[in-house]
């Protein structure tokens, strides 16, 4: 970006003057806006570990059978439900999503699930999918009459 910056300044200032130079210079920032338009469109292939994305019927029903063998699409990658445990009228749920940030939006999906209609709290932990230094566990808490907070630990 910054070597395209300054052939153009030089452009404009009149330091290349000859009609050749000109079209060699054309051709390379041509050849640099490619160059650069490919790297930005470049998608990052993640292995999908044998694990397809969920079919409709796990979309319908988080809770299935089917829901634990698949990829749920959320805003910034996919995420999956690892496994759910239930104690009195708590419902604990795990989760490994390609971003933590989505943690919030994948508890709202899981409380509007007729399935979790019986639970008075939903405890639903987002743990990243590939684990770095920086990562962590995002907790998000959803109480009826309380409605959702979040923890990051």
């Amino acid at each position: 970006m910054i070597g395209s910056v300054a052939v153009a300044g030089a452009l404009s200032a009149g330091a290349i003057r000859c009609s050749r130079c000109s079209v060699s210079v054309s051709a390379a920032l041509i050849v640099y806006s490619v160059v650069l338009m490919n790297c930005a469109s470049r998608r990052v292939d993640v292995p999908d570990y044998g694990i397809p994305p969920c079919p409709t019927a796990a979309q319908r029903d988080l809770f299935s059978s089917d829901a634990l063998q698949c990829w749920f699409a959320g805003p910034r990658g996919r995420w999956r439900r690892v496994d759910h445990q239930s104690h009195l009228e708590a419902l604990v749920v795990f989760v490994e999503a390609r971003d933590v940030r989505d943690a919030e939006t994948i508890a709202r999906r899981l409380v509007e699930d007729p399935f979790a209609e019986m639970y008075s709290e939903i405890l639903v932990y987002v743990n990243p999918e590939k684990p770095d230094g920086a990562s962590r566990v995002r907790r998000v808490r959803w109480i009826r009459d309380g409605g959702f907070d979040t923890l990051e630990f």
